[in-house]
């Protein structure tokens, strides 16, 4: 049988529960890097934090199922959907933010952008494993051709071979 030995108070006191990531840019180009941690949906619930009508939506996102609410909204045009959406967001990102705090954000008129909350919205479902691919940012090309420009050579070079 192995020895094992209590982890102590003073370990525990070590333990890192949050994590710094970039969340993204506002309009005016400045970054928001923030202190984030991962929600503990049965707190959450137990603490009334999340309404008994949105819990079953709450209980897709934190099992990856937050596309089923994305098609429903997008796809389908259920405005109850979006609704709940809205609501989770604003519950999640309330429970991630630890510094700068979501509220203190707010009551300096601070609004965060959709990709912010989406970024927080995976975090929260993945932690950090979930942000790794999401929208890296593009690295400058060579060329400053349009797209369609670039599409047109593409295809002219393929059909010429």
């Amino acid at each position: 049988m192995e020895n094992l030995q209590v982890t102590s108070l003073e370990q525990l006191k070590q333990v890192k529960q949050t994590i710094v990531i970039d969340l993204g840019k506002f309009e005016d180009g400045t970054s928001l890097v923030a202190e984030v941690k991962r929600p503990d949906i049965m707190n959450l619930a137990t603490q009334n934090k999340i309404p008994n009508t949105l819990l079953s939506e709450a209980m897709k996102v934190f099992n990856g199922a937050s596309s089923e609410i994305v098609d429903k909204v997008t796809k389908e045009g259920d405005f109850q959907a979006l609704k709940c959406l809205g609501d989770l967001f604003e519950i999640l990102t309330d429970a991630c933010l630890v510094n700068p705090r979501y509220s203190d954000l707010k009551s300096i008129g601070i609004e965060l952008t959709m990709e912010m909350k989406f970024k927080i919205l995976m975090f929260a479902q993945n932690g950090i494993e979930g942000l790794k691919n999401f929208r890296t940012e593009q690295e400058h090309n060579e060329s400053d051709e349009s797209c369609e420009d670039i599409q047109k050579t593409s295809v002219g070079d393929s059909e010429n071979n």
